[in-house]
């Protein structure tokens, strides 16, 4: 199954963030709930999580983006 990675809404309701890292590299198996990416805010650090086992096959937006809250991110296919 295919699985859009999206930039979930912030605790600090920001509209935007910035996408500082990415934890893991397309091609790496990731399990849910596993860190994938690190974004902030000018408040706040957050991490956008794995929403299922998989691969993560692509990367969309480079570290360094600065990205709407929903922005497509990156895919994971699912196992």
């Amino acid at each position: 199954m295919h699985y859009d990675i999206a930039i979930p809404p912030t605790a600090d309701g920001a509209l935007e963030v910035t996408v500082v890292s990415w934890i893991k590299a397309a091609g790496d198996q990731v399990s849910k709930g596993q860190d994938l990416a690190e974004a902030t805010t000018e408040k706040i650090t957050l991490y956008v999580t794995a929403p299922a086992d998989g691969t993560l096959s692509e990367i969309i937006v480079a570290a360094g983006s600065k990205v709407k809250v929903g922005t497509v991110i990156g895919v994971l296919e699912g196992a």
